[in-house]
């Protein structure tokens, strides 16, 4: 009796599956959703890991030369010869930071790069012992100098900070070499230097009497304190080439601002003219008139010289007896007579009517 029923229950099910599989419309494939590739991030890979700032305590000023003069700049290039300085070491310790004093080279150029890195070396900059690392990017230069309240077109204090232990002997020699500049570029920056050998223990590149502005600071390890605590030496003094003591520079001094460079020089004073001494009688003008006003009394008679060559004819007066009475011009200049003087022939004359 529940056969009938369950086949009733069944029917509908079997028919529809019939009524499927025959018809003409297949069902679609699913779509598989294509995502867009993923790209890994490579990090990137240095050739030597960095290493880290030497641990140092009592960091203090060694070596410096301050002397620059405007306009002299100078980059550091990476090829062999044209990337290094040189400075000699004057305390014991680790070697903390070099300080540059300089600008940032101009970002459209195609021949300064964005970056540039390097190591020091000793003794020799091409073959010498290796000591640890440093870099300097272009942006790091700029951001220093606005922490000393500057623009990228104003020169200022560079700080090279150094990566690793690079011991500092007194009176051992000292490289600071350029090794790699970024963008395939062959120079970097634009530091300040002078002429003249202004720093005697040291040069860089360009010339052997030119010296970069610099500033070498030196600190010391916990090892190396125990042993000045203990009177012991931190170095052989055998591997080092020394120099005399009294090579040394003094204490450092305070650098000269920067605005003195573009004041004008001091005036010298000016030196007191001599007084002329004032007469009573006022100096003639350069241009007089041709008469003379009756009221002007002359003092002395034009008197014009006789060359040699010219030869006036005497003349004899008619009567030789008065003769005597005349007056000579010699006796006329002698007399202090202020009264005007008469003529020879007025004076002839008048003689021979009295």
């Amino acid at each position: 009796m529940c056969y009938p029923k369950i086949f009733w229950l069944l029917f509908p099910s079997l028919f529809l599956s019939i009524f499927i599989s025959c018809s003409d419309d297949s069902p679609k494939p699913e779509e598989v959703a294509s995502l867009p590739p993923v790209v890994e991030k490579k990090e990137a890979v240095t050739d030597e890991p960095k290493q880290a700032e030497p641990k140092v305590y009592i960091e203090e000023l060694d070596q410096y030369q301050e002397y620059f003069k405007e306009q002299h700049e100078t980059s550091f290039s990476h090829v062999t010869k044209k990337n290094w300085t040189s400075y000699t070491a004057g305390k014991d310790g680790i070697l903390t930071k070099i300080m540059l004093f300089g600008k940032p080279n101009y970002t459209i150029s195609e021949h300064y790069g964005s970056s540039m890195s390097g190591f020091v070396r000793a003794d020799n900059p091409d073959t010498g012992p290796k000591y640890g690392e440093w870099s300097i990017t272009r942006e790091e230069i700029v951001n220093q100098l606005a922490l000393q309240g500057l623009t990228e077109i104003d020169r200022g204090w560079i700080t090279l900070q150094m990566r690793g232990e690079i011991p500092q002997q007194a009176g051992k020699m000292y490289f600071l070499v350029c090794d790699k500049i970024a963008d395939k570029r062959a120079w970097f920056g634009a530091f300040a230097f002078a002429e003249g050998n202004s720093y005697k223990k040291g040069r860089f590149w360009l010339h052997p009497e030119h010296d970069l502005v610099f500033r070498t600071y030196v600190g010391k390890t916990a090892d190396q304190l125990e042993l000045e605590e203990r009177g012991q030496p931190l170095f052989e003094n055998e591997t080092a080439s020394l120099i005399p003591a009294n090579d040394i520079p003094a204490a450092p001094k305070s650098m000269i601002e920067l605005n003195q460079n573009f004041e004008p020089s001091p005036t010298k004073p000016a030196s007191p003219q001599p007084t002329e001494s004032k007469s009573n009688s006022k100096s003639e003008s350069l241009y007089q008139p041709a008469t003379l006003s009756p009221t002007k009394i002359v003092e002395e008679p034009l008197i014009i010289q006789k060359s040699e060559d010219q030869v006036i004819p005497e003349q004899k007066p008619a009567n030789p007896t008065e003769s005597s009475d005349e007056i000579s011009p010699s006796q006329e200049k002698q007399s202090g007579d202020s009264t005007p003087k008469r003529s020879l022939f007025e004076r002839f004359f008048k003689e021979k009517s009295q």
